[in-house]
């Protein structure tokens, strides 16, 4: 009996490094979904000159960014200006913290000018998660092995204490 639970703090312990490996991954994952989400949208503005409310309603539609919940919580309605709606959308969302700083400055820039305008906008937020996409790479490939690594680690010491 005291060796099953000896495994089960192990298996937790290796389980815990390994969930927070996977995290980092995911994030790496959702940055780069989210510069394909702003490449998006530049080519619905620059070939198509879709108004905002259409452009967003098309991209939450897309089966590649069904997993973003802030496109699905825009909804427009004449009482709230867009930029608050999509303040609002970005703050409930579950991207990273530095993604939503940049999306935040995004929302408050996008459909203020014309069409070379938000596409001079959208270039310029791409570099910022182009930047950001590559912080967080550079980041998972020290960190992910190192929790794995503690997970495992941390386990095998907390057996040989109750051993």
């Amino acid at each position: 009996m005291k060796l099953l639970g000896i495994f089960c703090i192990m298996s937790a312990c290796a389980g815990t490094g390994i969930y927070k490996a996977y995290f980092i991954k995911n994030q790496v994952k959702q940055y780069q979904k989210l510069l394909a989400f702003l490449e998006d949208c530049a080519i619905y503005i620059r070939y198509q000159s879709l108004p905002l409310q259409e452009l967003f309603a098309i991209l939450s539609e897309n089966p590649d960014y069904e997993n973003f919940n802030f496109l699905k919580k825009l909804k427009f309605s004449p009482e709230k200006s867009l930029e608050i709606l999509w303040h609002d959308s970005i703050q409930e969302s579950n991207l990273p913290l530095q993604a939503k700083q940049i999306l935040q400055n995004l929302g408050h820039e996008l459909g203020k000018t014309d069409t070379q305008g938000q596409l001079a906008v959208l270039e310029l937020y791409q570099a910022q998660m182009q930047t950001a996409c590559e912080q967080s790479f550079a980041c998972c490939e020290k960190k992910s092995k190192l929790y794995q690594s503690l997970g495992w680690l941390g386990g095998a010491m907390l057996a040989i204490l109750f051993i």
